[in-house]
């Protein structure tokens, strides 16, 4: 990629962002001002390899809409000259636009190129941004900022699939949530044309007389409107499969507007559906036509709830829907008895807004609410019911039912009398309350909500759903219940509100001996590396114009070594580093996972196909339901090392230190203490609680773990002792967890889901069935050996030992349940020896020498991939050494 302003020191903001699909950044034409015609602001993409563009989209960045592009122009050439000249006379026009509009942030519009053709080289040349024209201030009128450029084609010399991927579909209003499926072909001849490509594989959803498929389509114009979707189904042994086209009747669906489809499949009851396909099909096809559209809210099965669901509803002021029991949601579990409460039935929505029922467009209303008392106030809250059936069979092939909610103000979902789902409910302690959202003054329109139900909390049978809503004060001007369609799913569901907010045994730290802060006291041996002049200096500001040869710590050495060794600030290792230290560990470190899990690792996190994994590693290891709050910090605070910027200060100013980083990222962390480095924490914590969930991957997960860290160095925020500490605290945070049972199940839950997801994905791609045929279908981010040197080498950064050696092994006690995943036929005894006898040897920098053992001699990547065989007799070959319980050899 080339750009005139590239921006290419940002982490997040750089020419680089345009093509990683990720909304969340954005390339910020730095210095740019405002484009025109005379002077244009561009971006070029080189291709390995020429490709014919048949389309492309561009997606707003966040910040302000004067800095969207407004008019531009995109070009090909084939000419080695024009990758590097924006100018070279080589260029072809393929598309102008000029007044374009984005409806919102992170919005994806779509463009097609009329004539495609080959090229390696593709310029978006931009020449005005919407400034004035957009609402914003009068300062980003002069700015120019674009979260994505995708090029995509359809096109091609022979007949292929249709391309399908999920897109942000803001552009076109999406019919659920922010994302569909976008479609995309290209007809190669006149006449008859067809494709099908799978939506779904693995399935195993059983068939009955009220299943149907129900979607809602979008075809872009009339020549994407012969799209349809078929259904792969099989005897309920699985034979004989066969392709049923679902009949909708001779409807077309409309172009340009979204069209809800469902059909029948009651004449498939008693088989059970294995693939859900998108077939287009066109007997009249043209040359050339680009079949493009959206698919979205795709469901397959009976509905437990749907539009024309009747509900019960108790609107009337005053009356307890409990009857005064002192459980007050005894009215949500199923054979409640009523009694004289005045309950009525209608299907919803629900709403009411001051007199009438108008609260906006896209908030319908059917059964119209009482809004207020006889003596003026709102009525404080509403309740409804409703019930549905699950056979036996449904509850075998599902893993729960999926649904939505409209509400206004809090809401509370139930299931058979157990909380499932809520949203600003809770402070509620009575039934008949005001309650005000948390973080809201209750105004504003109705809210969409997303819940789980997991196929546990169903029953064969009835079932009863029940949802709550309160009024935020007396003086409500509105209230609205939607309740959307509840659909059986065979996906990964996420964690339930109950799940996440219940607190853990391994959410309070353990206690520290004697008191004070547990991890200031896990990290003691700190005092004596900094009590060691060769290892690290004195916590002082170092003189301007000190040399490199004049420091006499290693800890200061190996900094500026590593730190000084890219060759400027455009150097790939300077933009990585960047980018992990502005981006969560999970998802950066996904190279970790080689060149094709990766990418499949990052699709379905983008997709929203792993709920459980991204809960997890996103925050949930490292803190608890109460507080965001950073555990390492209070012992940042009692050791206070000054930073190496801040002691050996920047080479523009006779310093050592080469500013890779903004002044204000240097900035930010001056007055932070160094040790231990807070990054690092999280990045082993996230990332060896995602190599015991993918132990086929650990040294390549855990070595990537350690690229972060190392990260760290290269920008001068930490020295070698910080990455060292770094990597302690996150090993005890997996460990305390892998260690908690109820945390546990968690764990387990999101190692299930990660597999299931990544190997159904692995197939789908073609590149195998198993998670390690997968990996080896593409590159590796380090072969398994050398994945194993650095993760070691990173251990120490090759440090002299500065206490005792010759030690015997000392394992933390906890540690052996990081081995559950990679050794799981193992006892704990059994784990523990294979710690022991792959530890590194004693004596190292940080290495604790005291009872309790020592984290810093763990070396996780070599005990996670230890080939193991137990003998009768208690002891344990490791890697080819037999060694008794204490990891110690014995015998030849």
């Amino acid at each position: 990629m080339r750009s005139d302003h590239p921006n290419d020191t940002s982490a997040r903001e750089g020419v680089d962002s345009l093509a990683d699909q990720d909304s969340g950044t954005k390339w910020y034409a730095r210095d740019s001002g405002r484009p025109t015609g005379e002077e244009p602001v561009y971006a070029i993409y080189t291709l390995r390899t020429p490709s014919a563009v048949t389309g492309y989209s561009l997606t707003s960045a966040n910040d302000a809409p004067p800095r969207d592009p407004a008019a531009w122009t995109v070009l090909g050439s084939d000419s080695d000259s024009a990758g590097r000249d924006a100018d070279d006379s080589s260029w072809k026009v393929l598309d102008q636009k000029e007044g374009q509009r984005f409806g919102a942030r992170g919005q994806s519009n779509f463009y097609p190129i009329g004539t495609p053709h080959a090229y390696r080289h593709y310029q978006l040349r931009i020449t005005d941004n919407c400034a004035d024209r957009c609402e914003g201030s009068a300062g980003d009128r002069a700015k120019l900022q674009l979260a994505d450029w995708t090029l995509r084609s359809s096109a091609g010399s022979s007949a292929s699939a249709l391309g399908v991927r999920v897109e942000n579909a803001d552009s076109v209003g999406a019919a659920d949530g922010s994302a569909a499926l976008r479609y995309a072909g290209r007809v190669l001849a006149s006449g008859p044309a067809s494709s099908t490509v799978v939506l779904r594989s693995g399935l195993d959803v059983p068939l009955v007389r009220e299943s149907r498929l129900s979607y809602a389509i979008r075809p872009d114009d009339a020549a994407s409107a012969h799209i349809a979707l078929d259904v792969v189904y099989a005897d309920p042994d699985g034979r004989y499969p066969r392709t049923y086209a679902a009949r909708t009747g001779d409807r077309t669906p409309a172009p340009g507007k979204w069209n809800n489809v469902s059909a029948d499949l009651g004449a498939l009851a008693g088989k059970r559906v294995s693939e859900i396909r998108l077939r287009y099909e066109d007997e009249h096809a043209e040359s050339g036509a680009k079949p493009t559209g959206w698919i979205d809210a795709l469901s397959i099965g009976k509905a437990a709830i749907d539009a024309s669901t009747t509900w019960s509803y108790l609107d009337t002021p005053g009356v307890d829907p409990a009857r005064g029991d002192r459980d007050r949601t005894a009215w949500t579990r199923t054979g409640f008895e009523a009694g004289d409460v005045p309950w009525k039935t209608a299907a919803g929505p629900f709403g009411a807004k001051n007199d009438g029922t108008d609260l906006g467009a896209g908030f319908p209303v059917r059964t119209k609410l009482r809004l207020r008392k006889d003596e003026g106030d709102s009525v404080e809250a509403y309740f409804f019911r409703t019930s549905f059936s699950m056979d036996r069979a449904s509850l075998d092939a599902i893993t729960g039912l999926l649904g939505t909610v409209v509400y206004d103000d809090t809401v509370t979902v139930y299931l058979n009398g157990r909380r499932i789902a809520g949203h600003g409910d809770g402070k509620i302690e009575k039934n008949l309350q005001y309650e005000v959202p948390d973080g809201t003054s209750g105004e504003g329109p109705p809210v969409t909500a997303r819940f789980s139900v997991p196929a546990s909390a169903l029953r064969a049978g009835a079932n009863t759903l029940a949802i709550e809503v309160h009024q935020c004060n007396s003086t409500s001007s509105d209230v609205y219940l939607g309740p959307g369609r509840l659909a059986q799913t065979a996906d990964s569901l996420p964690f339930t509100d109950a799940q996440l907010g219940t607190s853990y045994a391994s959410d309070t730290q353990p206690t520290a001996p004697g008191g004070g802060d547990y991890l200031t006291w896990l990290l003691r041996s700190f005092d004596a590396a900094r009590n060691t002049p060769s290892t690290m200096g004195a916590n002082e500001v170092l003189p301007k114009g000190t040399t490199y040869e004049e420091l006499a710590a290693l800890n200061d050495r190996t900094v500026v070594d590593i730190n000084n060794t890219p060759s400027g600030p455009t150097d790939a290792q300077v933009h990585k580093a960047l980018v992990d230290g502005a981006s969560s560990p999970y998802r950066t470190m996904a190279d970790g996972l080689g060149t094709t899990l990766g990418r499949l690792y990052d699709q379905a996190l983008k997709n929203g196909e792993l709920p459980k994994t991204k809960a997890l590693l996103s925050g949930r290891v490292e803190h608890t339901p109460d507080s965001s709050a950073d555990w390492y910090q209070t012992a940042k605070n009692n050791y206070q090392y000054k930073r190496p910027f801040v002691r050996m200060g920047f080479t523009n100013d006779e310093g050592l230190i080469e500013p890779w980083d903004s002044p204000g990222g240097y900035g930010g962390l001056a007055g932070d203490g160094s040790f231990p480095s807070g990054h690092t924490s999280h990045g082993y914590a996230q990332g060896i609680v995602l190599a015991t969930l993918l132990p086929e991957l650990a040294p390549q997960i855990l070595a990537r773990a350690s690229e972060y860290g190392n990260n760290r160095i290269l920008l001068a925020f930490h020295y070698p002792t910080d990455i060292m500490g770094g990597r302690i605290v996150g090993e005890k945070t997996a460990q305390l967890r892998w260690s908690d049972p109820g945390f546990r199940n968690l764990l387990e839950q999101a190692e299930a889901e990660l597999e299931s997801v990544l190997v159904q994905k692995c197939r789908e791609a073609g590149a195998g069935g198993s998670l390690t045929r997968c990996a080896d279908s593409g590159k590796a981010y380090l072969p398994t050996g050398q994945a194993l040197r650095v993760y070691k080498q990173r251990m120490t950064y090759g440090f002299p030992h500065i206490g005792a050696q010759d030690r015997p092994p000392a394992v933390p006690d906890g540690a052996e349940d990081l081995l559950r995943t990679a050794h799981p036929k193992l006892t704990d005894a059994q784990r523990r020896t294979v710690l022991a006898a792959t530890q590194i040897p004693s004596g190292s920098v940080l290495d604790e020498q005291s009872d309790g053992g020592s984290w810093q001699r763990i070396d996780l990547a070599r005990a996670m991939t230890a080939k193991v065989t137990a003998h009768h007799d208690g002891t344990l070959t490791i890697d080819g050494v037999r060694v008794n319980a204490e990891g110690e050899r014995t015998g030849k």
